[in-house]
């Protein structure tokens, strides 16, 4: 891994540090390099000039067979969406649900992977059952397990969360629940592009994800994995021209037969030009090649952090249960003071709730910092955000 020319691809790094993926990464210039391409192209050829078009939609075809690559799927089981929250509520409202079906969740579940389930409660179409975690974050498969009844249809789980760094084991529950016949959602909005995602081995029937995280792709980007025996299953939330056949004569429709009949009218082309640019990059590197950094840069911050008077790290404690994202508070300074006095001196974190209510619960604090590594940071940058801490905590934290 060239760490100095994956730097130079990406212009923010002569500015500032930026230590927060998790809210969003940073593109490479690759990625906006194609999308500034085809729209530079429709202002001198116009959209739909014939050639133009025929080569831009098997960009579009080409990018959704290496989308399925990327995560051993088949490009029959890839359909494009804006975001993972579209991602999961093509899902959540795709599914036919009889009175009495159970989802499964966790408690630390974010905003997107909690509030679909909650409204089909509300709206009598399923019950939701909601796991307790600890404070680690760690997800049991066995504690999953003693929930499921015979009415259990799905559990929704997210790879790793957006505010405890807790990777969880997603093989693991999703095997678990197979052997009972649940189906299995998995958020990997945070880990896709990070952690090396095999569908066939994790055999998961859905996975959303984003593009604009761990990928390095841009907003309004993302992938939903639709296993092919389920696609039947997913009624469309959206109908219309791009998922839908509709014969003029009989006025009779139908839905495609792949993961696209979610998609409904034209694509959003220069944001999955800029997902399939992103793709590209991250293949050249090597996922695993990414997720061993982001594992090492990711222990190293922890120790580095650690020495900090009065620093509490929050999440899990055990380094193995723990990828990129490190939710800490310090004694004597605000999370938004933290925050406010590292972007002065040229580094980017977060402060915030996250929407991690049990998290912050768990721990009694009402807001928390967080620190949110990828492969083209460097110990250099840990090192300067933990000696800038030393000093405002010098400055301030014992006023």
């Amino acid at each position: 891994m060239n760490i100095q020319q994956i730097r130079q691809d990406t212009p923010l790094h002569e500015r500032y540090a930026y230590l927060d993926t998790a809210a969003a990464s940073a593109p490479p210039r690759q990625v906006i390099e194609a999308m500034t391409d085809y729209l530079r192209k429709t202002t001198e050829l116009g959209p739909y000039l014939p050639s133009f078009r025929r080569e831009t939609y098997a960009r579009v075809d080409a990018i959704r067979e290496e989308a399925a690559r990327y995560i051993g799927a088949g490009a029959n089981e890839i359909a494009f969406v804006k975001n993972g929250t579209e991602a999961i509520n093509f899902v959540a409202s795709g599914l036919t649900w009889s009175e009495g079906d159970e989802v499964i969740i966790a408690d630390l579940e974010f905003h997107s992977n909690f509030v679909p389930w909650l409204r089909l409660e509300r709206e009598g179409k399923i019950k939701l059952k909601v796991l307790k975690t600890d404070r680690s974050g760690v997800i049991s498969p066995a504690a999953l397990e003693e929930l499921i009844t015979p009415r259990t249809k799905l559990i929704s789980v997210s790879h790793l969360p957006n505010a405890s760094g807790a990777l969880q084991p997603i093989k693991a529950i999703c095997e678990m629940a197979k052997r009972h016949g649940v189906l299995t959602l998995v958020n990997a909005s945070q880990s896709l592009g990070m952690v090396p995602i095999d569908v066939k081995k994790v055999k998961c029937d859905f996975l959303a994800a984003c593009g604009r995280k761990g990928l390095r792709g841009p907003e309004g980007s993302g992938i939903l994995f639709i296993r092919s025996e389920w696609i039947e299953s997913i009624t469309p939330a959206l109908i219309g021209w791009g998922g839908t056949s509709w014969d003029f004569d009989t006025n009779e429709y139908s839905f495609l037969p792949i993961a696209k009949r979610v998609e409904a009218g034209c694509p959003i082309v220069p944001s999955i030009l800029g997902l399939g640019a992103a793709l590209e990059y991250a293949s050249a590197i090597g996922v695993e090649a990414i997720y061993e950094r982001v594992r090492k840069l990711t222990a190293y911050a922890v120790g580095q952090m650690e020495k900090i008077p009065g620093m509490v790290i929050y999440g899990p404690e055990r380094l193995e249960d723990r990828l990129a994202l490190i939710p800490f508070n310090v004694k004597g300074l605000s999370p938004d003071r933290i925050t406010q006095y590292l972007e002065e001196n040229g580094i980017i974190i977060e402060s915030g709730t996250f929407m991690a209510n049990t998290m912050l619960q768990q721990y009694g604090i009402n807001k928390m910092a967080r620190v949110s590594l990828h492969y083209f940071n460097t110990e250099e940058e840990i090192d300067k955000t933990v000696q800038l801490i030393l000093d405002l905590l010098q400055k301030e934290g014992q006023q």
